[in-house]
């Protein structure tokens, strides 16, 4: 007795039929979605702020896309979730860089206050030490107008210092003199450098009110972990670019 045998149909030598409906990821969303990971980085630093915006701008411009073209790309999350995270980034580093930035000035506010009193004390040797960078500074409990005398470039310097206004006034007015701080003029932050100009006004008997301008600068040290602060400019005028 013959037996048969059923075959079951063959199968494609070509593999599985084509998945029907198929929708390509938009390239945008991609691009979107990166930079919306990215835009964390402006909590580090404000020199970044143009990624969350560059998120929201490309995550706008591929939502459109895929909702004109909704039967050929897919990806509407990708292009939807910069639109919360970079928001999100941009107002916690605006606030970080808001809060750093009012206790930036309130230390180069006192910092200036404690100069000028050094300076209404007649202390003019410690006055322009104050306006060094620390690694050029002498030690504060040494004879400081010994240290001068044998130095000629900071001799120099110093008899520029005390020879320049308002320097030159309000020493000579000393002790008598008063200060007034009016405003914070500008603020500008490098790597690890930061600059605060301040406005002032002071007092003596002889003159009346004369405004003059103080920049004191902060230099972050990132091996020590400590911050110091210096009195780069004193001027009668205002400066440049404030």
């Amino acid at each position: 007795m013959s037996q048969v045998e059923v075959l079951s149909e063959p199968e494609s030598i070509e593999g599985s039929p084509p998945v029907e409906n198929y929708r390509a990821v938009s390239f945008w969303a991609i691009i979107a979605l990166g930079l919306g990971l990215l835009s964390g980085l402006f909590v580090l630093t404000p020199l970044l702020g143009f990624i969350p915006l560059a998120a929201m701008a490309v995550g706008g411009y591929a939502l459109r896309q895929i909702s004109v073209d909704s039967e050929r790309l897919s990806g509407r999350w990708m292009a939807a979730t910069p639109l919360i995270l970079a928001p999100l980034f941009l107002g916690w580093g605006l606030s970080q860089e808001f809060t750093r930035r009012e206790r930036i000035y309130g230390n180069a506010h006192e910092f200036a206050d404690e100069w000028l009193s050094v300076l209404n004390q007649k202390e003019s040797h410690l006055a322009h030490q104050l306006k060094l960078i620390s690694r050029q500074r002498v030690d504060f409990h040494s004879n400081m107008e010994v240290a001068y005398q044998t130095n000629d470039a900071a001799l120099s310097e110093y008899r520029t210092f005390i020879e320049s206004s308002p320097t030159k006034e309000i020493l000579a007015a000393a002790p008598n003199v008063s200060f007034q701080f009016v405003e914070f003029a500008h603020h500008s932050h490098h790597g690890f450098t930061d600059t605060v100009t301040m406005q002032y006004v002071y007092e003596t008997p002889a003159t009346g009110k004369n405004r003059f301008w103080i920049t004191a600068q902060r230099i972050y040290n990132n091996y020590t972990g400590r911050a110091d602060w210096n009195i780069s400019e004193i001027s009668t005028y205002k400066p440049r670019g404030v």
